[in-house]
């Protein structure tokens, strides 16, 4: 005989929502529109309403994982890294750092106000900065360019990869 699942508290539901920024949290999608809860470890498996046991997915990647396309160690995978970011990173600092990962070598220059924005990215060595011109000390400005440890980071969650997302997060 199986209990009656139970409902999920709404508290819980905004620690999972705020942890994937009220995003789907598969990183090749990321949909904002609407976002389901999914239980890593099934209900009818012995899976509880803890945050460490739901990630926030989208309709279509729910539906994707279910059918069997989003394997289940990928769930795990971006789920680890939601939470390790989540714990260290804003919002900001991680769509950033994504950001990073899609841009050419030296894409990104700023002066040194726009260098505070990626501080946080710097300090975890998951960015890295290189000084590109200085007018006698007038205007600064810095190329600022994702970093091998970041880049790591950023395939291994794009690829689902249980094993790579913690090697990547032990080294960042």
């Amino acid at each position: 005989m199986t209990s009656a699942r139970k409902a999920i508290p709404s508290a819980l539901m905004r620690e999972v929502l705020i942890e994937a920024g009220y995003r789907c949290g598969v990183p090749t999608c990321r949909t904002i529109l609407a976002i389901d809860l999914h239980h890593l470890v099934e209900v009818s498996a012995g899976g509880g309403n803890e945050i460490a046991n739901l990630i926030a997915l989208c309709p279509t990647c729910h539906a994707l994982h279910h059918r069997g396309t989003i394997s289940a160690d990928a769930l795990y995978a971006w789920k680890g890294v939601l939470a390790a970011l989540g714990m260290a990173f804003d919002r900001e600092a991680i769509d950033r750092l994504m950001f990073l990962s899609l841009c050419p070598i030296d894409y990104l220059v700023v002066s040194g106000d726009g260098l505070l924005h990626y501080s946080r990215l710097i300090a975890a060595g998951l960015a890295r900065v290189d000084m590109k011109a200085n007018n006698a000390w007038q205007l600064v400005t810095y190329a600022v360019n994702i970093s091998p440890k970041g880049r790591l980071l950023i395939d291994a969650w794009k690829t689902g990869d249980r094993q790579l997302v913690a090697e990547a997060l032990a080294s960042a």
